[in-house]
């Protein structure tokens, strides 16, 4: 394999792993935004003015389920 061909396939595979992420990462915000308004959360209150630390970890856990989930979808062929 040349350099040129090389240096193609590098580039569209760090532009790919960018748009991906951004798009992982949009896709997770507007999850958890949706689940806020459907279970009429209020989240600001809870973990800023509460200090609730058991709802701070589930809304964690309920972000990197998403994650796991949106990365194996973006995987997939």
């Amino acid at each position: 394999m040349n350099e040129q061909t090389s240096s193609a396939l590098d580039l569209a595979a760090l532009l790919s792993t960018v748009v991906y992420s951004v798009l992982g990462i949009v896709l997770m915000v507007l999850t958890i935004v949706v689940v806020n308004k459907l279970f009429r959360l209020q989240l600001h209150r809870e973990l800023v003015q509460e200090h609730n630390v058991a709802f701070g970890i589930m809304i964690a856990g309920f972000a990197v389920a998403i994650g796991v989930i949106i990365a194996g979808t973006i995987m997939s062929p």
